[in-house]
């Protein structure tokens, strides 16, 4: 079964962490191999809640385009630099692998080269053939014969002569001599060969000085095996195209593209190879599946989505501009957290969560609604967060102010980090939105950092070219949301918040959802400019 990645969105807040972790654990219970994820650092908020129920964060993703390791490519086949041709047939034979590996031996398995069946089929090209490479030993080997005299003087030109009556009997210097006739052997007494090859019919009665052997084969078998008993090194590619298992498969395939080998040879960091991939299998490849929780939009989520196949989506807030190719279950139902989502889906399967999970969904339920101070909070969420608290096995009204009170601190924090870390981006037909959040317990802490924060959202505005990009922050216990805001499209903001200072902040006490409060309002104001 293909496993499929649960992510939640870009800079992840609690409820995207708490939805991936939560849904992945519902899915295994149900026998379903997923990978729960995240895209990107945990804030302070959901690192408190990891500590406290003792869980490790989902695994870091970046990308949906599918790597080399992710698909099913051939089991590599190995060959000594130094086995001889005839081997590499029979291994070729034995795991239909059109392409072998060659190494240096088959411990350390050092890389050397390649040998394909197109390599092979050079030796039956070949007017000359390649038999000047060969030994006495791997002729042995090959031709099933014994050694009968070594002078270990062993040297050919690569020519073979089969003796019978036309034979020509001067010349033979480095030359291999098959004799398949008894009576033949006086013949060659005084001659100079590089080896002489004697066949089953034929017993060594002349004291010839010469390299011989006495194989256990007829004449018409050692034809056939004696012009591939040479080393595959002789033949094979010393130039490799290999790729690593992390590569990407779209950069893999553009290579390929532009080469003419069959296969490539696939390795591992440590440079061990894991098998061979060919063209076949880039066109054969399942994509990476995923499951949305906590956003609908592409802007928010991971990278090269389009890349991947998206199988289902789980969410709270507007439907947005993610596209499939065919239906999926989408559920979205209008509740403060996408974790009270889950935690129905639970009850609906007859289900319990674990103690860890079951905190932290109550962790996204109390940090998505402010622990029910903000106006997108119905009584399911309210519900929901009491069962999962006694789940939980800590006191709702304690866990909630230790939680929400776990933010950064906005004395110490590092202004352009803090904004990045949660900022989200928007289109709104051609302009360009970006909206950061984050939470406060006191006023005077933005107070003593509002220049710091108004320099760092104008140069973002400016290098980004950003239409409007607004900073939130938000009171823990719901007392309402402080503004920040730089961009041609400024001057919107009038139309939004109840209260402004100047022409870049301002206060307004109901708007403390993002998603479900602020961008509603500016997404309706931008289409009564139009």
């Amino acid at each position: 079964m293909e496993v499929t990645y649960i992510i939640g969105h870009k800079n992840p807040d609690t409820d995207s962490i708490a939805s991936a972790m939560a849904y992945a654990e519902l899915k295994t219970f149900k026998k379903e191999r997923v990978i729960a994820g995240r895209l990107g650092t945990l804030n302070e908020e959901t690192k408190f809640a990891t500590r406290t129920f003792e869980v490790e964060a989902p695994l870091l993703v970046s990308d949906a385009r599918s790597k080399l390791r992710d698909i099913v490519y051939d089991k590599p086949s190995f060959i000594e630099e130094n086995a001889s041709c005839n081997d590499a047939y029979l291994k070729i034979m034995q795991t239909n692998n059109r392409t072998l590996l060659v190494v240096d031996n088959l411990i350390g398995k050092h890389i050397k080269g390649l040998l394909s069946v197109g390599d092979l089929a050079k030796i039956h090209m070949s007017e000359d053939g390649y038999l000047n490479s060969t030994t006495l030993e791997l002729l042995a080997k090959d031709l099933t014969a014994v050694i009968i005299k070594n002078k270990e003087d062993f040297k050919t030109n690569g020519k073979v002569v089969f003796i019978d009556d036309q034979c020509d009997l001067d010349g033979l210097d480095h030359t291999i001599v098959i004799l398949d006739k008894q009576e033949d052997l006086i013949k060659l007494k005084d001659k100079k060969m590089a080896c002489l090859i004697l066949t089953r019919n034929v017993e060594p009665q002349v004291d010839l000085e010469t390299n011989i052997l006495c194989s256990k084969l007829d004449a018409l078998k050692i034809a056939r095996r004696i012009n591939e008993a040479f080393p595959v090194k002789t033949i094979m590619s010393e130039k490799m195209v290999c790729f690593n298992e992390n590569d990407y498969i779209e950069d893999v395939a553009v290579k390929i593209a532009n080469t003419r080998y069959r296969s490539y040879p696939v390795l591992n960091e440590k440079g061990d190879v894991l098998g061979f991939v060919s063209r076949y299998h880039l066109f054969k490849y399942e994509p990476k599946r995923f499951i949305l929780v906590d956003h609908s939009t592409k802007a928010q989520s991971i990278n090269y989505l389009d890349k991947a196949e998206v199988v289902e989506i789980i969410d709270h807030h507007h439907i947005g501009d993610v596209e499939t190719t065919k239906p999926i279950f989408y559920r979205n139902e209008r509740l403060g957290s996408t974790c009270s989502i889950i935690y129905r889906m639970y009850k609906e399967e007859g289900l319990k969560p674990s103690r860890a999970v079951a905190g932290m969904m109550l962790s996204a339920i109390i940090s998505d609604t402010l622990y029910f101070k903000s106006k997108t909070t119905t009584s399911v969420d309210i519900a929901f967060a009491k069962e999962l608290a006694d789940l939980a096995k800590v006191d709702l009204d304690t866990y909630a102010h230790d939680l929400l009170n776990a933010s950064v601190s906005l004395k110490d924090a590092d202004v352009t980090k803090l904004i990045n870390q949660d900022l989200k981006r928007y289109h709104f037909d051609r302009y360009q939105i970006a909206v950061g959040q984050t939470n406060y317990a006191n006023l005077e802490d933005i107070q003593t950092r509002l220049d710091d924060f108004a320099k760092a959202l104008s140069s973002k505005q400016s290098d980004e070219r950003i239409d409007l990009i607004i900073m939130m922050f938000t009171h823990v216990l719901g007392e309402g949301t402080m503004f920040m805001y730089y961009g041609p499209l400024s001057s919107l903001m009038s139309s939004i918040i109840q209260t402004q200072f100047n022409d870049h902040s301002g206060f307004d006490h109901e708007i403390m959802s993002r998603k479900q409060q602020l961008i509603p309002r500016l997404t309706n104001v931008l289409k009564s400019q139009n």
